[in-house]
């Protein structure tokens, strides 16, 4: 799906996202989005923000905060989300896929259960390793393929109407590519036979 009918369609569902989305994530996420925000340190990139469903779980650890989404929508209600928590962060609208930072810009870098939906993934693997410094972390909240083959054929049968409703595919192997094009996966977990992973990587050198 092309970026301007995903930014179309996450604005159209800002409003009602969280709802939407609410008691089932949290059954099958768990506690994963806590344990995402305890991995965030220093000056920290959040990319494909979304409505900010990780920013009660950041810590006094992540000293700066920026987060980044294509959808201004999504921004609107992650700001709102701030604003609750007394968080303060810096909210910009930018493409994951063409980040308007300098190389090294930040300790931390992280995104969740957004790679799965943006149109090219290893280009938004390649701009989060750039903006990150070369000692940093990358911090991969998403859900892929599962390796239990019967949960791998529901996720495909069901991937072309889930990409069509909200551009989100079920079957990509996230994981897999982000150790294709260098990185070194440090620690990672899972839930759900394999299908919800949590991952903190260094960035390859570029």
């Amino acid at each position: 799906m092309k970026r301007d009918r995903i930014r179309t369609i996450y604005d159209r569902k800002a409003a009602s996202y969280d709802c939407a989305v609410g008691r089932s994530e949290r059954l099958m996420l768990g506690d994963l989005r806590r344990r995402f925000g305890a991995e965030l340190r220093g000056r920290t990139l959040e990319v494909a923000i979304g409505s900010g469903l990780n920013l009660p779980y950041y810590t006094g650890a992540a000293t700066r905060t920026v987060g980044i989404d294509l959808s201004a929508g999504m921004l609107e209600q992650a700001r709102s989300r701030a604003a609750e928590l007394g968080r303060a962060l810096d909210l910009l609208q930018m493409d994951a896929q063409r980040l308007a930072f300098r190389d090294g810009s930040f300790d931390t870098v992280a995104i969740s259960l957004s790679l799965c939906t943006g149109p090219d993934p290893a280009a938004a693997l390649r701009e989060m390793a750039r903006v990150c410094r070369p000692e940093g972390k990358i911090v991969l909240l998403e859900h892929v393929l599962s390796p239990v083959w019967l949960v791998a054929i529901l996720e495909r049968l069901l991937a072309p109407l889930q990409e069509r409703y909200i551009g989100c595919h079920l079957d990509r192997q996230t994981f897999d590519l982000a150790k294709q094009l260098g990185f070194s996966v440090e620690s990672e977990q899972e839930r759900l036979a394999g299908v919800f992973r949590l991952a903190v990587a260094r960035p390859p050198a570029l």
